[in-house]
């Protein structure tokens, strides 16, 4: 055969049978090939295909696969024509770096410059591919090669942080022991806003895992007292005690934006499609404050806003329910202070509580209370699951007792005559009567018609979803469920995980195609609800080592958590109804007592070269080969 009889093309989704086939003549893995069949290129001879190669392209970076020639026209030099070709367009599209998984060619691709690596320092946006998990043996060969050097940050811009909850003042404490300039935008008219907002609620994690490290280590200096590590604070205690003296330290406060509401990110002179220089422009961010659009330059951005002022609806569907927004003077989003300054509002009323998490179960308990204080205060609750046990959860074998206490306390008031149970209730509508009060409609488990009548109040604790309309001009890749960073989606989904039981994670599962761009905080989890403050803490101080260029320290990892998980109760039906914030609420302090245990299993790993698991491998190894 001469090479020259041999033409190249683009694969298009006919093509699919002859990749396959090559594929497996070349014992090559097939998993998530055919979704990345646009990029692959194609050696055909004679009208027959007899050869391809392919790549993942994640943002700046992608992954090589899928280098195979027919059997009977190996070492004639198609395998490296078609290997040319996908350097070439790779260059052409500006990819940064390109890397690959192989058992068979380590030496054939070192020719092309391609270099053996930890396979811990593939970048993070890579793991999603079907090759890193489980379609490739966890002892291939990790090879990287750079196609060009990652750009020099703009000298003199600052890291934007968004949002100055506990996670976002994290990060500035780490900025400044880092010797990084930043600038600090929060919505709120106070560090801690959304915190401020259930302020009354008891938490069920102590202190220890409330505060941030070094944030205290730059407080110590003051004289500043910190809280005893075991006690259990409110959420504004963490605010007052912590945060608030925090931010009035000189390097914070003339870094604080208050009343400063993010409105969109975006790269100077970029819009989302255009590529060439991209990252080397900085970062765009405008934001609304006293009225007015602002905007700042930033060489990187931390977006640590958080999920709470984006509840999700009452509608079992995702969507409000129909009547939701015309009911709205009805329905409180989150835990209202029901015995204290909001105590009118429920009062003498009877409330339905829709969702089947902690914060549901504070809101509950609260309203118990009240039932016993104000005559003719009567509480409902409605969960979409047939069963909430998740919630009643926990007890001695709990590594955080308060959690075990809330959920005792609430099975209790489940089997008690104070309070009605709807379970299995997918609501659909809400309507309001000629009397004033609401009506809520939906169907139950067996597809039946259930109508819940007489609610004068509905407090909708159904859990959070994260805003992602401010990040709409930039490269992201979510988890197409939990809206998370798609790397770290497999690590925290709530069908599998509780908090305990999620492997601590840093800047490499939260990188974005959209270099220098990072989420963290419990807006980095999307809608899972299995979120902890102290993962928080330790996300800041991961990427913010990672921006500094300490890439030890960023990979490092300072986390240790309670082993029976601290947010969710266990493995479960993943319903929207959960629901969390940074340190869930707790309980009621009179109300709760010890529940039952809940263990989380750990999970076995697997390798075909000795006993150490792949990291990035999160099923059973295949028997496949990669090349």
């Amino acid at each position: 055969m001469l090479l020259n009889q041999v033409s190249l093309r683009q694969a298009g989704a006919s093509d699919w049978p002859a990749v396959q086939a090559l594929l497996l003549a070349n014992k090559l893995p097939t998993e998530g090939a055919q979704a990345h069949l646009s990029t692959y290129v194609l050696a055909v001879l004679n009208g027959e295909v007899v050869g391809c190669a392919g790549a993942e392209v994640y943002g700046a970076v992608a992954l090589l696969r899928s280098v195979a020639v027919a059997p009977d026209l190996r070492k004639q030099g198609v395998g490296r024509l078609l290997l040319q070709t996908m350097l070439d367009q790779a260059r052409a599209r500006d990819i940064a770096s390109l890397h690959l998984l192989t058992v068979t060619a380590p030496e054939y691709f070192a020719r092309y410059g391609f270099r053996r690596a930890e396979l811990e320092a593939a970048p993070a946006a890579l793991k999603v591919s079907a090759e890193f998990q489980g379609a490739c043996p966890a002892c291939a060969a990790f090879m990287s090669l750079t196609l060009r050097e990652a750009p020099e940050a703009e000298a003199g811009l600052p890291v934007a942080v968004l949002g100055a909850g506990p996670v976002g003042l994290a990060a500035a404490a780490q900025l400044i022991e880092h010797g990084l300039h930043f600038v600090m935008l929060e919505a709120g008219n106070s560090v801690g806003a959304n915190l401020l907002d259930y302020g009354h609620v008891r938490l069920f994690s102590p202190w220890k895992y409330n505060v941030d490290v070094a944030m205290a280590r730059l407080l110590a200096p003051t004289g500043w007292t910190a809280p005893p590590q075991t006690g259990l604070p409110q959420a504004r205690d963490i605010v007052e005690r912590v945060m608030q003296p925090f931010a009035a330290l000189p390097q914070v406060a003339r870094s604080l934006k208050l009343g400063a509401r993010v409105v969109a990110i975006s790269r100077e002179g970029f819009d989302k499609v255009k590529t060439i220089g991209r990252d080397k422009a900085a970062f765009i961010v405008r934001y609304v404050q006293d009225w007015r659009e602002h905007e700042v330059r930033a060489r990187a951005v931390i977006d640590a806003t958080g999920t709470w002022s984006t509840p999700n609806p009452i509608g079992a569907n995702g969507l409000p329910a129909i009547g939701e927004a015309a009911a709205g003077g009805q329905v409180f989003y989150g835990i209202p202070d029901v015995t204290g300054l909001q105590r009118d509002r429920y009062a003498g009323k009877r409330t339905l509580v829709v969702g089947a998490g902690h914060s549901a179960a504070n809101a509950l308990l609260y309203l118990a209370d009240l039932a016993r204080q104000a005559p003719g205060t009567r509480l409902a609750w409605a969960v979409r699951s047939t069963s909430p046990k998740r919630v009643f959860g926990g007890g001695s074998a709990d590594a955080l007792p308060a959690r075990g206490e809330l959920g005792r306390a609430l099975q209790r008031l489940r089997d008690s005559s104070e309070m009605e149970f709807f379970s299995g209730l997918r609501i659909a509508e809400v309507r309001r009567e000629p009397s004033g009060q609401l009506t809520v409609l939906g169907i139950g488990a067996h597809r039946q018609q259930m109508a819940v009548t007489g609610i004068d109040e509905i407090i909708c604790a159904t859990g959070q979803r994260p805003d992602l309309s401010m990040s709409s001009e930039l490269r992201l890749k979510l988890d197409p469920w939990l809206e998370s960073t798609e790397a770290l989606g497999p690590l925290i989904d709530p069908n599998l995980h509780s908090c305990g039981t999620v492997r601590p994670h840093g800047h490499r599962e939260l990188a974005q195609p959209e270099p220098g761009f990072y989420t963290v905080g419990a807006k980095s989890y999307g809608r899972a609800p299995t979120f902890l403050m102290a993962t928080g803490f330790e996300q800041a101080r991961s990427v913010v080592a990672a921006l500094a260029g300490d890439l030890d320290a960023a990979d490092r990892v300072e986390l240790n958590l309670p082993e029976t998980g601290v947010c969710s109760i266990g493995p479960g039906d993943a319903d929207a109804g959960r629901s969390s914030c940074c340190g869930t609420p707790a309980q009621l302090p009179q109300a709760a007592k010890h529940a039952a245990p809940a263990v989380a299993s750990k999970p076995a790993g697997s390798s075909c070269c000795g006993p150490k698991p792949a990291p990035a491998t999160l099923s059973s190894v295949a028997a496949k080969c990669c090349g």
